[in-house]
């Protein structure tokens, strides 16, 4: 039996942070989007099967969140806006448009933030960034993402950025396949769909053309001659 899809176990078909972020609909082609964030809980629960967050900083997440119910609703809406904005900035480059303003401004004001309260931390294994900011808030699980989307930016690999070739699913995913072939977010799903499609309609185009041809076939065929004995 399949399980049901939520945030918690959704399929992470992006090959990189910020685009299993932008997938987290069940498609962007259906009238209902199929929403999986409904709620800070579930954007918490998301965090966490995509291993931003640990499960002690979930539930101290959720715990502030109880208890901070406005809180809970502006981050989660800050998150759906920011998944809106990066979601339709890397669409317009795969339509060779010029990047709206708009979409840019909204997701430089999350870059700025998540800058500034970013640092260069030393580790055992070298320097790196520590972007998680400050964690008394609760829309600080939303940096880690702000930095995938801004590092595949500017990277050479924007240009592998695809969508499913689904018109109704709109998934984005890295396409890191060795000829650059790849056409579905996840064969299992829509591209299987989509040969299941196509099987269908040669199926129904050949019997169409077989029934027709037994048609034509009947039409030609000379009629009998009736004799009339007379008696």
């Amino acid at each position: 039996m399949n399980k049901k899809r939520h945030a918690g176990n959704i399929k992470l078909s992006g090959g990189i942070l910020c685009l299993d972020f932008v997938n987290t609909v069940h498609c962007y082609g259906c009238t209902d989007l199929g929403e999986y964030l409904n709620t800070y809980h579930d954007l918490v629960a998301w965090s966490r099967h995509v291993g931003t967050i640990s499960g002690e900083e979930a539930k101290t997440l959720l715990g502030r969140a109880a208890g901070h119910p406005a809180e809970a609703k502006s981050a989660h809406k800050r998150a759906i806006d920011l998944r809106e904005a990066i979601y339709r900035i890397f669409t317009i480059s795969l339509e060779d448009h010029s990047h709206t303003r708009e979409d840019l401004t909204v997701f430089n004001e999350y870059l700025g933030k998540t800058m500034m309260q970013s640092q260069i931390v030393k580790t055992q294994d070298g320097f790196h960034w520590e972007m998680t900011g400050n964690k008394t808030k609760l829309d600080w699980l939303l940096n880690p993402v702000v930095r995938s989307a801004a590092d595949l930016l500017v990277s050479e690999e924007v240009r592998q950025v695809k969508k499913c070739a689904d018109p109704i699913c709109g998934w984005l995913f890295l396409d890191i396949s060795r000829n650059r072939s790849r056409r579905w977010c996840d064969m299992a799903d829509c591209g299987n769909r989509a040969k299941a499609s196509r099987f269908y309609k040669k199926n129904k185009d050949s019997n169409t053309v077989s029934s027709s041809s037994k048609e034509r076939s009947a039409l030609s065929e000379p009629k009998p001659k009736i004799e009339r004995h007379l008696l």
